[in-house]
């Protein structure tokens, strides 16, 4: 079959390929119960002020400013206690001239009050109170949509429900919302000297570490993703199970098969099932090795066998890709620049990528490089919240020296 797609793509251009017909997935209401880590499929307008009326932050005397205007030690004001408002009830009446109600935190201020004193700076006894200083109109009164106002916008499509934003729907009345469904993802490992991690290993043979470690990840940011049975190394049987995945699949994620030995057969067996080839081979370090492809609605990546580059470019090439499926507005992840801890001494005439940790020092970001880095190893990115992007052409790089680093927030988010 004749070459048509680029080989050896900067990372960049390989992102934009994947990205470029990469739509959000349908949409599905689901309680707000279970709509933590959901992606929202809808903007969000509060139909009502939070909280929905003036109330007092602590227990105290809700009061008429003016009233108090002259208070002092040596000429104190005492006023007559007409009521007293437990938190979910009201007012029976106003507040009139030199009265006072008796309010708890979180209940409604009466009408006529303006403002709240707390207890501690407060003489009482059950039906009088003396205070001994003025207080300003409005002081300790959370006003009616002090938190949120009627009509507001205040969560857009794209975003992810994190537990504020569940209190916020919660507060508002949301008992169901609409949120785009988990992307379907299916992870085929090929390899003939993979075995399933439940079994004994013979010699030559290793476990399929890789698919479970992408699975959680996948999980982590979202999507719903499940392993096929492992593959070996012929091009008929790859295809056949590139193309069981993509019946139903939204993405399908390949590890091995994907660079220029005998036999490596992932991008034949991509063509054979018929999908279009959009680049082969990405200028990066670990994870060259990656094809991305699509037929029809169904992205399709084929990752290294070696478990640090397959990760590696999942993060950097295809993560963006998959947080658009996901529906995410913020498809791309953060960039920090952050200060090496210590001396980096290999060269990357290509560009590297580091897994490493995140470490604030005086409010400077460092990058702690993980030790002991190689492409088959898993256990780097162990304790990775920080992937360093080392610039293609650059020499050992010196202790404080400055590199960009893509940060992964909490599970994904």
């Amino acid at each position: 079959m004749t070459q048509n797609y680029p080989v050896q793509v900067e990372l960049t251009e390989g992102k934009d390929l994947l990205l470029a017909g990469v739509r959000p997935v349908e949409t599905e209401t689901v309680s707000l119960e279970n709509g933590f880590g959901r992606i929202l499929a809808e903007d969000i307008r509060a139909r009502e002020n939070i909280p929905p009326f003036d109330r007092s932050p602590l227990d105290g005397y809700a009061l008429r400013a003016r009233d108090i205007a002259l208070a002092s030690r040596e000429a104190p004001v005492t006023l007559t206690v007409t009521e007293e408002v437990p938190a979910g009830a009201v007012a029976g009446a106003p507040v009139g001239a030199m009265e006072a109600v008796r309010i708890m935190t979180g209940a409604p201020v009466p009408a006529g009050a303006d403002a709240v004193v707390k207890y501690e700076d407060t003489c009482f006894t059950e039906h009088r109170v003396t205070l001994f200083t003025p207080a300003a109109s409005g002081s300790n009164i959370v006003r009616a949509g002090e938190d949120v106002r009627a009509g507001d916008i205040v969560m857009e499509a794209g975003d992810v429900l994190n537990p504020a934003r569940i209190g916020v729907l919660a507060g508002l009345g949301y008992p169901r919302v609409l949120v785009y469904r988990r992307p379907l993802v299916r992870i085929i490992s090929t390899g003939d000297e993979l075995v399933d991690i439940a079994r004994d290993l013979a010699p030559g043979k290793i476990r399929n570490s890789s698919a479970y470690m992408i699975q959680a990840f996948l999980q982590s940011w979202g999507m719903d993703a499940r392993i096929h049975p492992i593959v070996g190394d012929d091009k008929d049987q790859i295809r056949k199970a590139l193309e069981t995945c993509m019946e139903d699949a939204d993405c399908v994620l390949t590890t091995g098969g994907v660079s220029v030995g005998d036999f490596d057969f992932v991008l034949p067996a991509m063509e054979a099932a018929g999908a279009a080839i959009l680049f082969w081979k990405a200028r990066m370090k670990p994870g060259m090795a990656t094809i991305g492809a699509r037929k029809g609605k169904t992205l399709l990546v084929g990752l290294s066998g070696n478990p640090s580059a397959a990760v590696a470019a999942l993060f950097v090439l295809c993560l963006p890709a998959l947080r658009r499926l996901c529906g995410r507005r913020d498809w791309e992840l953060p960039v920090i620049q952050a200060v090496l801890a210590e001396a980096y001494d290999k060269p990357s005439p290509g560009g590297r990528v580091l897994p490493g940790r995140l470490e604030i020092r005086d409010g400077t970001p460092f990058f702690i490089t993980q030790k002991h880095q190689a492409n088959g190893m898993i256990s780097p990115w162990s304790r990775c919240n920080l992937v360093g992007m080392v610039p293609k052409g650059t020499g050992p790089l010196e202790k404080g020296s400055r590199i960009e680093a893509y940060f992964l927030t909490s599970a994904g988010f």
